[in-house]
């Protein structure tokens, strides 16, 4: 009886072992797939960052162009640039008018930057005097909820501040006038002049 105990004992053993064996394999499973994910995510924030950096440059190129162009006047093609330079050698008045309508445009530019300058400024004095406003406004608001104390209150309270400063004034002396008469009985009378 004692051999048949024992032998479902080690069956016992065996298959718990077995379950536990089973469970490990399963949660090391379950760690591969969660590792795998996450690896899976991280490659796709990467990428998302790639791609976003991409379109950044992509737009700042686009802009660059953008002012490139502005800046340069370019003829449409080869044979409007010879007409254009045979024009300016036959007819110099041609070329002076030529001369001036890119010095209005510029002009016209520059002022308007200027007058976009005086806007922006007009619009930041502006924002400027309506937070100070608003700040003045939400500081009266503030100073309508405080319940101020009354005269009683305020004359109780300052005698009871005077009460213990002069408590406190008294205490110090008495120490002040101790501790002078033990360094007198330890130091000595000081010597007057």
């Amino acid at each position: 009886m004692s051999k048949s105990k024992s032998k479902s004992k080690k069956s016992g053993n065996n298959t718990s072992n077995a379950k536990n064996i089973k469970a490990l394999i399963n949660q090391n499973k379950m760690i591969e797939a969660q590792n795998a994910e996450a690896e899976k995510r991280k490659q796709e924030e990467a990428e998302a960052r790639e791609q976003a950096k991409r379109e950044k440059l992509e737009a700042e190129e686009a802009k660059a162009k953008a002012v490139t162009a502005d800046e340069i006047i370019e003829p449409a093609d080869d044979t409007a640039s010879v007409s254009e330079s045979k024009s300016e050698n036959v007819d110099t008045a041609d070329s002076t008018k030529k001369d001036a309508e890119p010095e209005k445009a510029d002009k016209k530019d520059k002022e308007k930057v200027k007058q976009q300058k005086n806007a922006d400024k007009k619009k930041a004095e502006k924002k400027e005097k309506r937070k100070l406003g608003k700040r003045i406004k939400e500081t009266v608001s503030e100073l309508k909820k405080i319940t101020w104390p009354s005269f009683k209150d305020v004359v109780k309270k300052t005698g009871v501040v005077l009460a213990v400063v002069i408590f406190f004034g008294i205490i110090l002396l008495i120490f002040d006038y101790l501790l002078s008469l033990l360094h007198g009985l330890f130091v000595g009378p000081t010597p007057t002049e």
